[in-house]
């Protein structure tokens, strides 16, 4: 298995640190506003590493933080405060602030079906762990406190740029000093602030105040998974500065840090940066309310190496439609041909025969070498560097070659019903790996269509067709296709699904 390593800057041989263990550390939310569906991607990206990783049977410890308190959070606090007065402090605005969109955060990965971390440490609860690392770079002679703040000396980095691959000389020669800033150097990073009117702060030996942005992620790692771990993950937005900056600090701290990197690509909307200001920027709530299955969201970033861009287009939501709505017809469609074999060798007076049991029956046997075929060119593509499209290629080869076991057939062996549920179990199988819900339907039918009832209205559809009333026949399709019901008429008679 490979991963291309952002540090090496080529696919490196997976190996980790601990035998059948592997720790990962993904940088998480900074909660001030909705979640969006760029929000989406690196969660769901390393959602799936993560997931693929336990199929293959390493026990994985994933860790995504939340920074909580953060200038963009203060000054969501603070323009709340303007526009309605409050009886609450700054302080506790922003931890109101926090709470609000963690909590949003929460709910919609969980609408999308992202599996939470394993553990999610806030940066409010590491602010003592994060105080000692500042303690002990400044030790090291990595630090250097000034005038209530403390500042990462980055000419004490070593290799300083490796991760990013840039020259620190030509850094510097474009560097500045911002006004209020007390450091040496441009380039030197704060790693404690010293507090401000009414905005949140702690003890420190250097007065009061809060830590920068990149110590959290240093502090936190180590203290859960260790001074060095395996996989260490993020937008590919972070390398410069917060991941360069981290590798500084643990490093200065003495620690070995994280031994791969990978970084996912940007979300563009129609070529363009998402942005509020330009009256694209789309939450997963939006999302959810207008397409109202995330598995769309979910296939479209499927179809794009995580590590490149990936455009959002409304046609391109459309074909992830249809691609979703393959998956939904073939499972409905297995589910119709096995029940229906089941139903005709039923013994007619008590008991259930031997094809009744077929839906346990779901290992796939070592002979079948086209279903091994399926699975093998899925795990390939995943052993590089997650190749998430041409691992989905497979699923959806599999999904073709299903259909074909079934095609044009009424009467089944025992063997091809087994060849069929088998085959279907993979399908599932491999798309819970991608968190897919292959045979999930989306859209509800209206409380007056229940099953009874559809039945009813296809008799009736029957009836009028046979009697040469094509309209009304044609009128009751419509009123059910409204509901979201389809009507397909086949060799054995007309059957039903709901839309996708």
């Amino acid at each position: 298995m490979k991963i291309y390593n952002s540090l090496t800057r080529q696919k490196d041989e997976f190996t980790p640190l601990r035998e059948g263990r592997v720790g990962m550390y993904v940088c998480g939310p900074t909660v001030y506003d909705e979640p969006h569906i760029g929000h989406a991607r690196s969660a769901y990206n390393f959602d799936i590493v993560r997931r693929y990783l336990r199929y293959k049977g390493f026990d994985v410890l994933f860790v995504r933080n939340v920074t909580d308190v953060d200038d963009k959070i203060i000054a969501k606090a603070k323009s709340a405060f303007s526009l309605q007065p409050s009886a609450l402090s700054l302080e506790e605005a922003t931890k109101e602030v926090s709470k609000k969109y963690l909590d949003a955060y929460h709910r919609d990965m969980e609408l999308l079906g992202i599996a939470a971390p394993d553990r999610e440490p806030k940066a409010t609860e590491y602010i003592p762990k994060m105080i000692k690392f500042i303690e002990l770079l400044i030790r090291n002679g990595c630090a250097y406190p000034s005038g209530g703040d403390v500042y990462f000396d980055i000419k004490k980095a070593a290799n300083y740029g490796k991760l990013s691959n840039q020259n620190l000389d030509k850094m510097d020669s474009g560097g500045r000093i911002s006004p209020g800033e007390s450091k040496k150097n441009p380039l030197d990073f704060a790693l404690w602030k010293s507090a401000k009117a009414l905005e949140p702060s702690w003890e420190s030996p250097w007065g009061r105040g809060r830590p920068g942005w990149h110590i959290e992620c240093s502090a936190m790692s180590s203290d859960i998974l260790g001074d060095e771990f395996d996989i260490h993950g993020g937008g590919i937005d972070l390398i410069f500065p917060h991941h360069e900056n981290e590798i500084a600090q643990s490093e200065g701290a003495g620690k070995k840090f994280a031994r791969y990197w990978m970084h996912n690509g940007l979300l563009t909307i129609k070529g363009e940066k998402m942005a509020k200001s330009l009256g694209n920027f789309i939450t997963i709530q939006g999302f959810l309310a207008k397409y109202g299955d995330g598995d769309y969201l979910k296939l479209l970033y499927l179809n794009t190496h995580y590590r490149h861009p990936v455009d959002y287009t409304a046609e391109k939501m459309m074909e992830m439609k249809k691609e979703k709505e393959r998956f939904v017809v073939l499972c409905e469609k297995v589910e119709r041909v096995v029940t229906a074999a089941v139903i005709a060798r039923r013994p007619a007076e008590g008991g259930v025969d031997e094809a009744s049991g077929l839906a346990a029956r779901q290992a796939i046997p070592k002979h079948n070498s086209e279903l091994n075929n399926f699975r093998k060119r899925f795990e390939e593509a995943m052993d590089d560097d997650f190749n998430t499209p041409a691992a989905l290629a497979a699923l959806f080869d599999l999904v073709t070659f299903i259909n074909k076991l079934m095609h044009e057939k009424e009467d089944f062996t025992d063997r091809e019903l087994e060849d069929i549920m088998q085959a279907k179990a993979l399908l599932s199988g491999l798309g819970e790996v991608f968190g897919l819900t292959v045979s999930r339907t989306t859209y509800a039918p209206d409380a007056a269509f229940n099953e009874s009832d559809i039945l009813k209205k296809i008799d009736q559809r029957n009836a009028a067709r046979q009697a040469g009333e094509f309209k009304r026949a044609d009128d009751i399709r419509k009123a059910l296709d409204e509901t979201g019901i389809i009507l397909e008429d086949a060799k054995d008679g007309t059957i039903w699904r709901r839309k996708v």
